[in-house]
């Protein structure tokens, strides 16, 4: 069984599109000279804005859509200039520009900002945790026993961090792995040191072009990964090649990394976050900085009193804190200040502080205790643990000191000092370390503190066995032994065994819009490398819908975290331009290429003051729609002389692809920054709507006259009938207003005095058959130029009109009457013309004529008749 396909008849002509229209003005923003198809209003508003003073597009479109366009293609033509910033590094050096995806100046109202994005790939090093005691000589191999080994390899640099013990120092050695099983791991240390159950054994990065995170995901070559050490200290690198291995990947760097340790015996740190209270000032310096004192930083309750020391480093235990403003902006404490870079100041607000953790004696102020007792004091502070001190102060009274005791009753749970002062009010309650020795602690921490993290207590480090939460910021400490703590210094480091982070530092690009919220575009790297490199398309380009950016200029700085973006200054204010003659010329170049426009407008040829230059660009327009086989609707001036509106046509406007539309329409106005309730607009887009309107419910060979026009509440002129008579023979089509039937045109003749072409309808009647057969008899194009191919020809456009007959658009009560198709040899052509590649086609159509002028013949009538 064989199967073949055959041509099952002749080829069929699909109807071409009637009633989209191409509309050339100056728009609020959108792209220049770039043809846009746009199917709505609010699609439209999406990409070129509101209505603006400057031009009546906007109020054409909303008339087009109104009156039932379905789509339109809008090619704004002024000259505008666009708004940009220049994103520069934290030095200032500048690294790349941003720009207002379209010209003019609503790019002014923009806020554009650039910010570091962490959040892209992040990566972990070996931690494993010794199962059992090993005690290590130097220079010696020795088997670790961990709880696990995934992700450890031989020839691993690690190091191991001893649990906190109570001892003095908490001991740590480096060593290279030497083989790996599958519960411990045999490591060369090179110092002699004792390590404890439930110490940690971690990789490390070592000073190499190559890195190895057990735990890895999404690198990317071209990352600037960013490698946080224990202690909060941050070094960098770039990366050149990335391969996943298993869980993990193996890093292949530009240039060596810095030696980080996986893990460390260090303070603790905590992002906590605060507000920020930033004075009005302009940055100043080079680059511009705003210095944000700790006076200007609100910190939460629970963090204590801080000084700048606290925020500064501390030896290999602390890094200097950092913050992070709500704009993205990063800076690091420095010389008792965090020097925010930029060219704004940073804003006041919610902010994220990562600084050291401390832990202070707990103290409560605000409290109003006078001639108070144990009742008073169990009322407040009933649920401190038994022997906790309470030191209780006020202004003009005398100290006294409150001992919890083990009663559950009110009146014994407090051992007082003394009497309080009579009448005096006391404020604060502190509590204060025992003389004696005891295993917990009462205080106060910003963050929860953990079993295993340490205090240091009498030079020892102390690590916490119990955690009690005793509400808000509250905590119960515990430790294995009883120690003495009268000399305990209040606030403490939180002390922890913490691991090094790896993450790669990408970047955002953010833009606010007055009103509409913030886009973000994140993720983004200045690597060339990269996938998500920010000048390569469809990544900020063509995602974005206000901004575009340029590739960084020839010589700037490697990329590496010293050089990524870290805020934008303004470098140049959008404009607003007018459109001249060739402008509109240039638009309709770009125009050409497109081919689903059938109809052509420009309502903004209006606004030419000389009206030598708006004909000039009606007459371009004109021209353009005769050679692409396409219909001009043109805005006469708003005239109330019906000679000179009548000498303006003649004058201006002769074309067979053309016809004149009068008078202007009132609209409400949807200009969003006019005051006037009514806004006065040309009538083209609205009778487009209508052209629309009508093909899509009669046919392209109905007259457009006679129908509504919505969207409109008035007129510019009111024509009557005498004015009619005097300007419709001339081909001026007036929009007119009917009591009981509203607003309609009531006109329906092209711009010439060609009887033939005397219609609107008749003349897009032959454009549409005329384009219809041009797009739909490609086929034709190197067939054999015989008989076969001639017929097939004949009886593709015969059926297509007899398609028209039938639908109306066609005279005539028989085919014959209404078309004609002649083809072939002795007919249309001659042997030279086949010669010459010619198949000649003769097609003739009789074009339904509209009823303008309809006459009654009265008379009278006589009873015998």
């Amino acid at each position: 069984m064989y199967i073949e396909e055959v041509p099952s008849g002749p080829q069929p002509i699909a109807a071409a599109s009637t009633s989209v229209v191409a509309i050339l003005g100056t728009t609020r923003k959108g792209p220049v000279l770039t043809p846009t198809r746009v199917t709505g209003w609010s699609d439209f508003v999406r990409t070129f804005g509101e209505a603006t003073a400057r031009s009546r597009t906007a109020e054409s479109v909303f008339g087009f859509f109104e009156n039932g366009g379905p789509a339109a293609w809008v090619v704004r033509v002024d000259p505008s200039s666009a708004a940009s910033w220049t994103v520069r590094d934290a030095s200032g050096t500048p690294s790349f520009t941003i720009s207002a995806d379209s010209p003019g100046t609503w790019g002014n109202a923009l806020t554009v900002g650039v910010a570091a994005d962490p959040g892209g790939a992040a990566g972990t090093l070996y931690s494993g945790v010794l199962t059992g005691a090993a005690t290590v000589s130097a220079g010696t191999v020795f088997t670790v026993p961990l709880a696990s080994t995934a992700g450890l390899r031989p020839g691993d640099p690690v190091v191991a961090v001893a649990r906190p013990s109570g001892a003095a120092a908490v001991a740590s050695a480096n060593g290279t792995v030497q083989a790996v099983g599958a519960t411990s791991a045999t490591v060369d240390f090179g110092a002699a040191v004792t390590f404890p159950a439930g110490s940690v054994l971690a990789g490390r990065v070592p000073a190499s072009t190559t890195v190895f995170l057990p735990t890895a995901k999404g690198f990317r070559p071209g990352d600037v990964i960013v490698v946080t050490a224990p202690h909060g200290a941050r070094t960098s690198a770039t990366v050149t090649a990335a391969v996943e291995t298993g869980s993990g990947m193996t890093l292949t760097l530009a240039a060596a990394a810095t030696d980080v340790a996986g893990t460390a015996y260090v303070q603790r740190r905590a992002t906590i976050p605060v507000t920020v209270t930033v004075p009005p000032g302009t940055p100043a310096g080079a680059p511009p900085t705003t210095n944000v004192g700790l006076g200007l930083i609100g910190l939460p309750a629970g963090v204590g009193a801080v000084v700048a020391a606290d925020l500064a480093a501390s030896a290999a235990t602390r890094a200097p804190a950092r913050i992070v403003f709500a704009d993205g902006r990063t800076a690091t404490w420095s010389t008792n200040t965090f020097p925010v870079v930029g060219a704004d100041a940073p804003p006041s607000g919610p902010a994220d502080l990562t600084m050291g953790v401390f832990v202070s004696l707990y103290a409560e102020t605000g409290l109003n205790l006078v001639d108070f007792g144990s009742a008073e004091l169990a009322g407040a502070f009933g649920w401190v643990p038994e022997n906790t001190v309470l030191s209780l102060t006020g202004a003009g009274a005398t100290t006294r000191t409150a001992t919890r005791t083990a009663s559950s009753a009110a009146d014994s749970a407090f051992t007082l000092s003394g009497t309080p002062s009579a009448g005096i009010p006391y404020t604060t309650a502190t509590v204060t370390p025992a003389a004696a020795a005891t295993a917990s602690l009462l205080v106060r921490c910003a963050v929860a503190p953990r079993i295993g993290d340490a205090l240091t207590v009498n030079g020892n480090a102390t690590p916490l066995t119990a955690v009690e939460s005793k509400g808000g910021d509250a905590y119960l400490v515990t430790w294995g032994a009883a120690v003495v703590v009268a000399g305990f210094t209040s606030p403490a480091p939180l002390m922890a065994v913490e691991a090094a982070s790896v993450t790669a530092e990408r970047f955002a690009i953010s833009v606010s819009v007055p009103g509409l919220g913030t886009e973000r575009i994140g993720g983004l790297s200045l690597s060339p490398s990269h996938p998500a490199y920010f000048a390569k398309d469809d990544v900020v380009n063509g995602v974005s819908a206000y901004v575009t950016v340029a590739p960084r200029a020839g010589g700037a700085p490697p990329v590496s975290l010293t050089s990524a973006p870290f805020y934008a200054t303004s470098a140049g204010i959008g404009g607003d331009g007018t459109a001249a003659v060739d402008d509109f010329r240039k638009g309709l170049d770009a125009l050409e290429a497109e081919t689903e426009p059938a109809l052509v407008i420009c309502p903004d040829s209006t606004l030419f003051e000389d009206p030598a230059l708006q004909a000039d660009v009606i007459g371009k327009v004109v021209t353009h729609c005769e050679r692409f086989r396409r219909f001009a609707i043109v805005d006469p001036p708003d005239e109330d002389d019906d000679q000179a509106l009548r000498t303006w046509r003649l004058a201006t406007v002769n074309s067979t692809y053309a016809a004149v539309y009068a008078p202007h329409l009132q609209i409400v106005s949807i200009d969003p920054s006019s005051t006037a309730r009514l806004t006065t607009v040309p009538p083209s887009g609205f009778v487009a709507g209508v052209f629309a309107r009508t093909d899509r419910e009669r046919g392209v060979h109905k007259a457009p006259g006679n129908e509504r026009v919505a969207g409109a509440v008035g007129l510019a002129q009111s024509y009557t009938q005498r004015r009619q008579d005097l300007l419709n023979p001339d081909a001026v089509n007036l929009i007119r207003v009917f009591p009981g039937r509203g607003t309609r045109i009531w006109g329906a003749r092209n711009a010439t005095d060609d009887v033939n072409w005397r219609y609107v309808n008749v003349r897009r009647l032959f454009n549409m058959i005329e384009t219809s057969v041009e797009r739909s008899t490609q086929w034709v194009v190197f067939e054999p130029n015989t008989a076969s191919t001639w017929i097939r020809i004949k009886v593709s456009i015969e059926n297509f009109l007899d398609q028209q007959w039938r639908a109306g658009a066609l005279a005539g009560t028989r085919p014959e009457e209404a078309y004609r198709v002649r083809v072939g040899l002795g007919e249309t052509m001659t042997e030279i013309d086949i010669a010459l590649g010619l198949v000649v086609t003769e097609v003739a159509i009789a074009a339904a004529r509209p009823s303008e002028f309809v006459v009654f013949r009265f008379s009278h009538k006589q009873l015998s008749e």
